[in-house]
């Protein structure tokens, strides 16, 4: 070996020797003094760790500055606002909170919360429950319902509903556990569309998983034990079973609203003008200022008698046909313009859906569009829009031009007159693998659609014939469009503006439609 080389081991030697004399903490002029004495290569080594640590601390100190402050645990009350809020509710009230269901309460317009309320359920009370014997099923239920006397489809604090109605009946059917009773979510509850204060449905669709405590699992029993617990002007139609994944709302494809237009409607603005100028010999001012009940009852009877002619059907027919296709209605909801996706509507049909008399002598067509999803308001300015062309007060031009880049202002037709007709599930009856009954009614002549059809015709159409001779909401809406809505600048169309959502007239305006929607439903 070569006395350089011996020189390096040597060397090396010492460094490594002198290394095992240091404590693994030790820093400062010790270890630079052991490395000294070393040689210049521990010297090195020192000097490069002291700078890998000083860099090492500084990315520290950066990333602890920047990490965002821990949440400190929440309180009693934070916890109960946000099991509330977890269910979708909103904060949890006061009087859930007082009765030990903190962080665990029902919906508050649950008819449950009035047994939490006065202290009949409690958290000890549903840790007693026994297991239900009877087993657990996903649930389709074919519903039909007058509206009038309900603030809407979803369970609302302080008003009556549709669903807190039909939760309280699938509770004293026991078909709920006490466990579950207001808390739509445990049981996976889900409608295929929403409506709003005052409207009907002819078929509504909802879904849940619920107990079935009839003899062999009978659904049809079981609807029979439930319509014994609902208000009469509810009714259950029909029970099927479905898929484990079925969802009501997200598995609906298309939905079909009906419109109950009076003939009247459609009778020549020149005639309705004159009708109303004889009554009223010249008296102007709003329609409570000016038509009183005599005045009233005196042009009623002159509508009463119009018999919508052949021709007049007819038009009927090709103008609302115009809806069919895609198109953009961003002037028939609010707050949206033409470059808006969401405006874009498709319209699978609109038709005259047949003709019906009421008991006092009075002709309405009904009218029927079917589609994918409607926006805030959109059937009732649809049917506004094509009522005032086949009677002469707009235009087909002006029509389509609504269609387009720009504004046009529209009225609005009284809400009183829709209502939600069939829901489809056509994607859903469509799998190659369906093994349970398909959603299917309206069509096939079985005991339910017999019970749709009577209860649409003795509920709810007949419903709406009688509101209309005792409120006249449709001889307050076409005095509106005849002495104030109609000016120089009636659909007017304003090119390339953004709609604010004005344009309103008759009785209703404050009542909304909704999507999934929005045209009372969704």
């Amino acid at each position: 070996m070569s006395s350089g080389a011996s020189k390096e081991t040597s060397q090396e030697t010492s460094v490594v020797a002198s290394s095992k004399t240091l404590s693994p903490h030790s820093h400062g002029s010790t270890d630079i003094a052991t490395a000294t004495t070393a040689g210049s290569v521990t010297n090195l080594d020192a000097a490069s760790k002291r700078k890998n640590n000083n860099r090492s601390n500084n990315n520290k100190n950066k990333r602890n500055n920047n990490k965002k402050p821990r949440r400190s645990s929440p309180s009693a009350s934070d916890k109960s606002k946000y099991s509330a809020r977890s269910q979708g509710y909103g904060p949890a009230s006061s009087q859930f909170a007082a009765s030990g269901e903190v962080g665990d309460v029902p919906h508050p317009g649950s008819h449950a919360s009035a047994l939490y309320a006065g202290g009949e359920a409690s958290s000890s009370s549903k840790e007693k429950e026994e297991r239900s014997p009877h087993p657990k099923r996903k649930l389709a239920f074919l519903l039909s319902f007058c509206g009038k006397s309900y603030g809407g489809m979803q369970m609302n604090v302080g008003v009556r509903t549709i669903q807190a109605e039909v939760e309280r009946a699938f509770f004293e059917t026991g078909m709920l556990s006490l466990s579950n009773y207001g808390y739509p979510r445990k049981y996976g509850w889900s409608n295929s569309a929403r409506t709003d204060k005052g409207v009907h449905a002819a078929a509504q669709v909802c879904s849940a998983k619920v107990l079935v405590p009839t003899p062999g699992e009978d659904l049809d029993e079981l609807r029979v034990r439930v319509n014994e617990r609902l208000p009469s002007d509810i009714c259950l139609l029909d029970v099927k079973k479905v898929t484990k994944s079925f969802q009501a709302k997200t598995a609906r494809d298309k939905v079909r609203y009906q419109y109950m237009v009076p003939s009247y409607l459609l009778r020549p603005r020149e005639e309705v003008r004159k009708v109303f100028e004889d009554v009223l010999a010249g008296k102007k001012g709003s329609f409570e200022q000016v038509v009183g009940d005599e005045e009233a009852t005196k042009v009623m009877d002159d509508f009463r008698s119009y018999r919508a002619p052949a021709d007049v059907l007819q038009k009927v027919d090709s103008v609302f046909k115009k809806y069919e296709g895609t198109k953009k209605y961003h002037n028939y909801t609010n707050s949206k313009s033409y470059t808006d996706a969401s405006a874009a509507r498709y319209m699978m049909s609109f038709v005259r859906a047949g003709v019906v008399e009421g008991d006092d002598g009075m002709e309405w067509v009904a009218v029927a569009v079917t589609g994918q999803a409607f926006l805030l308001h959109q059937i009732r300015k649809m049917v506004s829009m094509a009522v005032d062309v086949v009677r002469g007060a707009a235009t087909e031009e002006q029509m389509d031009r609504s269609f387009g880049d720009g504004v046009v202002k529209l009225s609005i037709a009284p809400s009183q007159g829709l209502f939600l007709d069939m829901s489809y599930f056509d994607l859903y009856c469509a799998r190659s693998t369906f093994a349970h009954e398909k959603l299917e009614w309206g069509e096939n002549g079985s005991e339910a659609t017999k019970r749709w059809e009577e209860f649409k015709r003795e509920k709810i159409v007949k419903h709406i014939l009688e509101e209309e001779s005792k409120e006249k909401n449709f001889l307050q809406y076409i005095y509106n469009q005849e002495f104030h809505f109609y000016s120089p600048n009636c659909y007017k169309f304003y090119e390339g503006q953004k709609n604010g959502g004005n344009g309103s007239s008759g009785k209703g305006e404050d009542e909304e439609e909704e999507e999934d929607c929005e045209a009372h439903f969704g």
